[in-house]
């Protein structure tokens, strides 16, 4: 996304595609998975799930319950529910993935793998030669280098 135009894409234009390689999965600092055309790869770690129950009834929420996941390859094209791992059948394709996924984490880090990144900046702050537009009372400006 980052100042890419996808409108094509959202429409469903004939044509339309993703001007982007990848997109990458992050829970905070941690960098979950990535996608890259139909393929998704899911790097271990966990997360909240109902597991096979109902969410909450009659206003009453129902507890979660912590699951792992491991690496884990999914053809989403074939498999948008993700539910059959493929990583034994096409490890390039892993291996592709995962070398994206170290140039992001190399940039923006991963907690799982203790890595900083980069390409980081302290939350609310814009470093000199790092301006952009910013959203203040309700309009758009040039935000302030510190």
């Amino acid at each position: 996304i980052d100042g890419r135009d996808i409108w094509p894409l959202i429409e469903g234009r004939p044509g339309g595609h993703s001007p982007q390689e990848a997109y990458h999965f992050y829970w905070g600092d941690e960098l979950q998975a990535v996608r890259m055309g139909r393929w998704k790869l899911h790097f271990p770690h966990r997360y909240r799930t109902l597991g096979n129950r109902k969410a909450g009834t009659g206003g009453k929420p129902e507890p979660y319950e912590q699951a792992d996941v491991a690496l884990t390859l999914f053809d989403i094209e074939n498999d948008a529910g993700e539910t059959i791992d493929v990583k034994g059948k096409h490890p390039d394709v892993v291996a592709a993935i995962e070398k994206l996924a170290d140039r992001m984490r190399e940039d923006l880090g991963d907690s799982a793998r203790k890595m900083a990144g980069s390409g980081r900046r302290p939350v609310g702050r814009v470093q000199k030669g790092d301006e952009h537009f910013v959203l203040k009372d309700g309009k758009q400006t040039l935000a302030e280098a510190q």
